[in-house]
């Protein structure tokens, strides 16, 4: 019967052609479906693998970064180590030497010491770059090819112009550079040098790829992110990425290379060939079958059928055909309907990772990829309602939730529950009315949008839950069915892209926040401000900057310890930042200066204000572990864009500010001007020159006597620096040593001072001549000094000078900034006979205390009060004060700028001790002092000198 329907429908013409038509409009189409899918997907499957690739190599780069980082960060523990005075087993430390191979330290006058391994040659002669570690930054150098790599790792102990004290560490490559056990199944990395494009490593050096022809494709726009080349004839395929290392020290950047072999890559296109083909087969049996048996009743159908054939043939994935025939027609109809329907949610698939690895690439945030990905859901499933969870961070159970109803997005705030077991890492259905809220914080948003069950996918990377795919329907759904299969995938990609977002903001944070207050540091300032600079600049409004440095930080650092100081640190940075607006910058630069950007102000009563409530805030006590500490601050404010059109020039002008808040007495704010700049110019300059003139030794020393009133006689002399600019001549006293003070140069002039002192005073004594002590001017910061005891100690007795000719002039303001400290100090250098005298008594921290507890031998009357004598009575009333206290205590007194002769009467009257001043002498060059010796009466002099000796 069959037979015969085929024969006669075969031999008839129109049959004839009807079928040969039907079986070209059905086969054709489905052909070209086949290859264009085919194409379409082998297109696809080979940009996924090379971005897969790519993905890899840049994963790769990552842990080679956070090697070099947990590398550093060793380093700078082993060199905590070596900056004690105990000795150091390394053995004690296993845990630092991960990684590490050899570790060396070297100094510009000590041969190298190796605490541990056994470095190279290579590794002991590089030369480190002084000015760049000088600033306790870390150097890295990689070199050698292949299984001649090297990796040192440079880093600074200690420094100053003279020495230079370095750690360095010889890194494992294979530890450093080698892969792990999670690389990719079958995927081989190497490790090239940027710019010399040497190989550094490779985990299989025979499969090796052609790095100059994966250099040049990286280079080119446009290129694919894959390359092919061949190795024994098999081809393979390969992906770079270029990994820098500038973020933790400074050092080349890496080239790292992924490959695979191309079969591997792209096998999911070859199983795809075997679903394709024998769909194609089926397709052709079924036409066949069909057209021979239904075709003389059946043409209106098949009609439809090869209209739709070609409209899926132009991409129209989207168009049904609808059948009710109740025979083969409606079957093959759904037939197609489905592969139409498979074909769709793949290409939609495809689609959505696509842009989510796009997302990936461009470092998006993981709301933009929640976004992006439940977009892409509604589009791939037949449901109305989907939402994404993805948590904010590692460390937290906040969580965001963006549910998709109708095409319109809504986002929550949700938190996770504390308890997440077995079943959150499982895919499920579940109903939301059966649901407890306090298991499921999803369910309050469903039950309000109508949702009855929902599907829930977990997002889960490395047995770690980084947030939920959930499918919203009003019927129960099937777990197995193919869309819900593949969100499972696309689940797989978003938790990978959830992981690269928290990377790259974990990178940016430590690239761009301080890690102590957690404020911008000073990268991230610079760029926020010069973008503030240009808006200021076109839309034509004015900021100002609030430059702030902490007054007594470096004494409260100095004598309680780091851990002090980085507690009043960060006390500091939240007392400002509750002194400021949202929308205000605050950074800190460094140590103990701090920034305040105030982007939008009108006129300078916002600066003012903001200025004196954070001055006030700074005055407050710091409390840290139950010890006070008063630290008070000095602010500097400049206007941009007027002040400064350059991030770098606004800095300075608002650091030179903040200078002059300091020299009119700190705890106060100033404002920029120009004449302040060009004081702070000649400032930098003059303190550049001093440095220079104290290295060239062209300081002088000059000598002004003392005189006793008791009989006239000198009476010791006070030591007193000078200095001959070469183009400005003489610079005064005043304006160059509180630049020295400022800055570590005033320990060095300090010690050169006494060293010449006593060189001088040796010169005197070698020609039997007694001048008396002589006095010599001590900061605060020589006091804050380890070696300044020894230093005096060892001069004295390089030059045989007795202890008692040296007499040490302190202030009660250096005294008082590091009490305990300087007391202790003073006492030592007393119970070595050295005289300690207090210079310029009643104007500073005046303390009876201070006179109690510390050791001293003299009391020198402040120049303010006597050039007041005679003139004011309570100066007058100060100076006998001052003058009976230092009788009644057994101590000397001395009284300073001495220059009219009724000032020497009162004095005399009183029973002032000595004198010093132009009214009887300048300060004098050591020939002229030397001579002024000799034509003292030498006998008075040999009594004074026994006397003094006794």
């Amino acid at each position: 019967m069959v037979m015969r329907q085929v024969s006669t429908t075969i031999t008839r013409g129109v049959g004839r052609r009807i079928l040969v038509l039907f079986l070209l409009a059905g086969i054709l189409p489905v052909l070209f479906t086949a290859g264009l899918s085919h194409y379409e997907y082998g297109r696809a499957s080979y940009a996924e693998s090379a971005l897969k690739l790519r993905g890899g190599a840049r994963h790769y780069g990552s842990e080679i970064l956070m090697r070099f980082d947990d590398a550093v960060r060793k380093a700078g523990y082993i060199g905590e180590l070596y900056r004690d005075s105990a000795p150091v087993s390394l053995d004690e430390h296993a845990y630092l030497l991960e990684n590490v191979d050899a570790v060396w330290l070297s100094a510009t006058d000590q041969p190298i010491r190796i605490p541990y391994g056994r470095p190279t040659e290579a590794m002991l002669s590089i030369l480190p770059d002084r000015a760049f570690l000088a600033g306790g930054n870390t150097q890295l150098f990689i070199d050698g090819e292949g299984a001649k790599t090297q990796i040192v790792l440079l880093r600074t102990l200690a420094a100053d112009e003279q020495r230079l004290e370095t750690l360095g560490l010889a890194l494992n490559v294979e530890s450093i550079l080698g892969p792990r056990e999670s690389a990719a199944f079958a995927s081989d990395f190497c490790v090239f040098a940027a710019a010399s494009g040497a190989s550094l490593y490779c985990a299989d050096d025979r499969r090796r790829p052609n790095y100059a022809l994966l250099a040049q494709s990286a280079l080119e726009e446009g290129a694919s992110p894959g390359v092919e080349w061949t190795l024994k004839g098999e081809p393979q395929l390969a992906a770079i990425w270029r990994q820098s290392l500038s973020g933790i020290a400074r050092g080349p950047a890496l080239d790292i290379v992924a490959s695979q072999p191309k079969a591997l890559a792209v096998e999911s296109m070859v199983n795809y060939r075997h679903v394709l083909l024998p769909a194609i087969v089926l397709v052709f049996v079924l036409v066949a079958v069909l057209s021979l048996n239904m075709i003389d009743r059946s043409l209106v159908p098949l009609q439809r059928l090869m209209t739709a054939a070609k409209q899926l043939a132009t991409g129209d994935l989207g168009l049904r055909v609808r059948l009710r025939s109740g025979d083969e027609f409606e079957e093959l109809a759904e037939a197609f309907n489905n592969m139409a329907d498979r074909l769709g949610q793949q290409f939609d698939a495809l689609k959505a990772m696509s842009d989510i690895d796009r997302l990936i690439l461009s470092g998006a945030e993981s709301s933009e990829l929640a976004r992006c990905l439940v977009r892409n859901l509604t589009g791939i499933l037949d449901i109305n309602t989907a939402a994404v969870i993805a948590r904010e961070n590692k460390s937290s159970r906040q969580a965001t939730m963006i549910t998709s109803r109708g095409g319109k997005l809504s986002e929550d705030e949700i938190e996770l529950p504390e308890d997440l077991n077995r079943t959150w890492y499982q895919p499920r259905q579940v109903s939301i009315e059966e649901v407890e809220l306090s298991e499921a914080p999803y369910a309050e948003r469903f039950r309000e949008l109508g949702i009855a069950y929902a599907i829930v996918i977990p997002v889960v990377l490395e047995k770690d839950l980084m947030g939920m795919i959930l499918l919203g329907s009003s019927t129960r759904l099937s777990l197995n069915d193919f869309s819900t299969q593949r969100c499972v995938e696309l689940a797989g990609r978003f938790a990978v892209a959830l992981s690269s977002a928290e990377r790259a903001d974990a990178l940016f944070r430590k690239a761009s926040f301080d890690d102590l207050t957690g404020l911008p540091n000073r990268q991230l300032l610079n760029e926020r401000l010069g973008d503030m600079i240009d808006a200021a600049r076109h839309e034509k409004y004015s900021g100002g900057i609030l430059y702030l440095d902490l007054d007594r930080f470096k004494e409260i650092n100095d004598a309680y310890g780091h851990s002090v100081g980085d507690i009043v640190l960060s006390q500091a940075a939240e007392r400002v930042r509750s002194e400021v607006r949202d929308d205000d910058l605050v950074a800190r630069l460094g140590g103990d200066e701090f920034v305040i950007v105030l982007p939008r102000i009108a006129g300078n009563e916002r600066l003012k204000a903001t200025a004196s409530r954070i001055l006030t805030r700074m005055s407050e006590l710091f409390s840290v572990f139950g010890v006070n500490h008063f630290v008070g601050a000095s602010i500097g404010i400049a206007l941009f864009p007027d002040d400064g059109d350059s991030v770098e020039t606004l800095l300075k002008n608002a650091d030179s500010a903040m200078y002059r808040a300091k020299e009119a007495g700190r705890s106060r704010f100033e404002f920029y001007n120009v004449a302040l700049n060009a004081e702070s110019r000649r400032k930098i300059e003059l303190e550049r020159d001093l440095r220079a003139a104290c290295h060239a030794e062209e300081l002088d020393v000059y000598y002004q006597p003392l005189f006793s009133l008791e009989n006239g006689v000198i009476s010791g002399a006070e030591a007193l620096l000078r200095w001959e600019h070469s183009e400005h001549g003489f610079v005064s006293p005043r304006e160059f040593v509180p630049l020295a003070e400022g800055s570590d140069l005033i320990v060095r002039i300090g010690r050169w001072v006494v060293e010449q002192a006593c060189a001088d005073l040796r010169r005197i004594l070698d020609a039997k001549l007694h001048p008396g002590p002589v006095s010599i001017n001590v900061s605060a910061r020589q006091l804050g000094d380890p070696g300044f005891v020894n230093d005096v100690i060892e001069s004295l007795q390089r030059h045989a000078i007795h202890p008692c000719y040296l007499q040490l002039e302190v202030t009660e303001t250096t005294v008082a900034q590091n009490r305990d400290i300087a007391i202790d100090i003073l006492k030592r250098l007393r119970n070595h006979g050295i005289r300690i005298a207090i210079d310029d008594f009643g104007t500073g921290y005046s303390s009876l205390s201070y006179l109690q507890n510390l050791p001293f031998d003299v009391i020198k009357i402040d120049k303010s009060f006597v050039d007041l004598i005679g003139k004011d009575e309570s100066s007058d009333n100060i100076c006998r004060t001052i003058i009976r206290m230092a009788r009644e205590l057994g101590k000397a007194s001395i009284a300073e700028g001495v220059e009219e002769e009724a000032q020497v009467e009162f004095l005399e009257a009183n029973g002032c001790d000595i004198v010093q001043g132009y009214h009887y002498s300048r300060p004098l060059p050591m020939d002229e002092f030397f001579k002024f010796i000799e034509d003292q009466d030498f006998h008075t002099l040999r009594r004074q000198a026994l006397h003094l000796v006794r």
